[in-house]
C-alpha cells in the first residue's frame, strides 16, 4: 500500500524511494533456468502443430512479437528465452498447449500479468502459456463476478467500480487477477474485507494433464483449498475465477511521516496500533533506508479507512499519541473506492526493476526490537521494508481453512530495492529480520534464493498442498524450483 505527494498524484509503491517510502503476484510456473532438457527438449515439440491449432497467436524465436512478449515484468531479471510463447484465447488453448508440450522435458508456465518476482512465468527454454488475452468480466446481478484469469487489476476495479461493486486486492494496476488470488492477495483493504482469495467461491482448471475442472466448496474442494494461497502455477492453469464482491465503499486514504529520530517509536507504536485498530482500519509501515547524507531510518505511514471520513481522525490522534511527537507530513483525503485504487496505482504502466522477498510480522514490536530493525535499515542504502497489515477479516479464518497459512500474522514484510544487483542485501536483511519477525514468508513475495522457502511459504500447510499438488500434476507438467511438490 501507498500513498501520495502533496501533488495528489498517486504513486506505485515501487516508485516511493525518492519520496520517503517504498501482487503480486501472478501465475508462476516453470523454473527460470531450463529443467532437464532444456531448449534441446523443445525441439521435440511440434511447435508448427501447437501453431495451426490453437485459436490465439503461437510467439517462436525470430517472430516479430517475440522479443517483446518474451520479457518478463521486472527488468532485473534479465533477458529472458522461452522456446515457445503461446497466446491463448481461453480454456480449448489452453488443453492443446499442455496435451501437446507435455513430455518434452521442457519447463511449461502460465503467465497473467508476468510479475512472478523470481521470473517463473517466463522459464528459458519452456513454453509460456500467456492468459492474459482471457480478460473477460461478467458481473451478474447477485454481485457475483467471473472474471478471465488475463485481466489485470485496473480493469477489475473499473469494471466493479462502473456497477458499484468492490474486491479487495493490490495496488499495482498490471497484476494479473489470477497470480494475486492465487498467493492470497494482501492488499489495500485486506483488513476490513480479508484477502483477495477469501472471496474466491469457484474457479475453472485445466490440470497438467489437459482435463477441464471447477473447483469450489464442493467439487474438486482440496484444489478450491489450495487454489487460496498455494501459488500459482501449481497442478494446473486456472482459465477464470468467480468471487463474491462487497458494496463500493467510500474510502478515506491517510499518510503519517514523522521525523527521523522517531522512526523507531514509530514502527513499534505502529505494531501496537494496528493490532487493536477497528477492521475500517489498514494501513502500512514504510520504513526506509538511509542516504549518504542522512543514514538514519526514516519513516511513512500510510493506509485506509473504510466508513464515516470524521470517525477516523481519533484513531490516528491515538497513534500518534503513542509515537510521542507531532508528525512532520501528514495528509487525509476521501475517495470513491476506484478513485482510491487509481491513487495507489499510480501513473507507472511500464516494467520496473526490483529485487524484493519477505518475512512475516507474527506480532508487536516493543521499542527496543523496533530500534533493532531501523539500525538495521541504517546501515542500508537503497532498501525499503514495506509493513502490510493483516488482522481484521483476514484472522477470521483459520490457519488451515485455506492454503494461505499466515492468518494471525499482524504484517507481511516486503523487503525491496529498485537495484538489480541487490538481491543478497535484500536476502541478508531477510535473515535478520528473521528473530524479530519469526521465520514466515508470503508466497507472492517469491525469491528463488531463499533457503527456507517451504516452511516459510506455507507452514503447517505445507504437506496437505504437496499432495494437492502432486494429485492434480503427478508427472511434474509444470513443475518449478518453487513448486511446493520440491519443497
Amino acid at each position: 500500500m501507498t500513498t501520495a505527494p502533496r501533488s495528489g498524484k498517486g504513486l506505485s509503491r515501487r516508485n516511493l524511494f525518492s519520496l520517503g517510502g517504498a501482487a503480486a503476484l501472478t501465475i508462476a510456473g516453470g523454473s527460470s533456468a531450463a529443467l532437464a532438457g532444456g531448449l534441446q527438449g523443445a525441439g521435440d515439440v511440434d511447435w508448427p502443430g501447437l501453431r495451426k491449432a490453437l485459436d490465439g497467436s503461437l510467439y517462436l524465436p525470430g517472430d516479430p512479437a517475440y522479443a517483446q512478449a518474451a520479457l518478463p515484468y521486472n527488468s532485473a531479471l534479465g533477458p529472458r528465452t522461452p522456446a515457445a510463447i503461446a497466446m491463448v484465447n481461453g480454456r480449448t488453448d489452453i488443453k492443446r498447449c499442455l496435451t501437446r508440450a507435455a513430455g518434452h522435458g521442457i519447463p511449461i508456465a502460465p503467465r497473467s500479468g508476468g510479475h512472478s518476482y523470481a521470473g517463473y512465468s517466463t522459464p528459458d527454454g519452456g513454453l509460456v502459456i500467456d492468459v492474459s488475452r482471457a480478460n473477460k468480466i461478467t458481473i451478474k446481478d447477485d454481485g457475483t463476478v467471473q472474471i478471465g484469469a488475463g485481466a489485470r487489476l485496473s480493469e477489475v476495479y473499473a469494471a466493479l467500480a462502473a456497477r458499484g461493486r468492490a474486491l479487495p486486492g493490490g495496488s499495482c494496476p498490471s497484476v494479473g487477477i489470477a497470480g494475486l488470488t492465487l498467493g492470497g492477495g494482501i492488499g489495500v483493504l485486506s483488513r476490513p474485507y480479508g484477502l483477495t482469495c477469501d472471496h474466491l467461491t469457484s474457479a475453472h482448471v485445466v490440470t497438467a494433464g489437459g482435463e477441464l475442472l471447477r473447483a469450489d466448496a464442493k467439487r474438486n474442494a482440496d484444489l478450491f483449498w489450495a487454489l487460496r494461497g498455494g501459488g500459482g502455477g501449481q497442478g494446473g492453469v486456472v482459465t477464470d475465477l468467480t468471487f463474491a464482491t462487497v458494496a463500493a465503499p467510500t474510502v478515506t486514504v491517510f499518510s503519517l511521516t514523522f521525523p527521523n529520530p522517531a522512526t523507531p517509536a514509530a514502527l513499534s507504536a505502529w505494531s501496537q496500533w494496528i493490532e487493536t485498530a477497528p477492521k475500517a482500519i489498514s494501513s502500512v509501515c514504510h520504513i526506509n533506508s538511509g542516504t549518504a547524507t542522512d543514514p538514519s531510518a526514516r519513516n511513512r505511514i500510510v493506509g485506509t479507512f473504510v466508513g464515516t471520513p470524521s470517525k477516523l481522525p481519533p484513531h490516528l490522534s491515538t497513534l500518534i499519541a503513542a509515537v510521542g511527537t507531532d508528525p512532520t507530513a501528514r495528509t487525509v483525503r476521501s475517495y470513491t473506492y476506484l478513485g482510491a485504487m487509481q491513487h495507489f496505482a499510480g501513473q507507472n504502466t511500464g516494467r520496473e526493476k526490483f529485487r524484493a522477498a519477505s518475512r512475516v510480522l507474527k506480532g508487536t514490536l516493543s521499542t527496543a526490537q523496533a530500534q533493532q530493525v531501523t539500525d538495521l535499515m541504517a546501515a542500508r542504502r537503497g532498501l525499503v521494508l514495506l509493513l502490510d497489515s493483516l488482522g481484521g477479516e483476514v484472522a477470521d479464518l483459520s490457519p488451515t481453512d485455506t492454503a494461505f497459512v499466515h492468518r494471525k500474522a499482524l504484517a507481511s514484510v516486503q523487503i525491496y530495492t529498485s537495484s538489480a544487483t541487490g538481491d543478497p542485501a535484500v536476502l541478508a536483511v531477510q535473515k535478520a529480520l528473521t528473530p524479530l519477525t519469526g521465520p514466515g514468508s508470503y508466497v507472492n513475495y517469491l525469491n528463488a534464493g531463499q533457503n527456507d522457502w517451504g516452511s516459510a511459504y506455507w507452514g503447517k500447510n505445507l504437506t496437505r498442498l504437496r499432495k494437492v499438488v502432486k494429485k492434480y500434476d503427478p508427472d511434474g507438467v509444470l513443475d518449478f524450483a518453487q513448486n511446493a511438490r520440491n519443497a
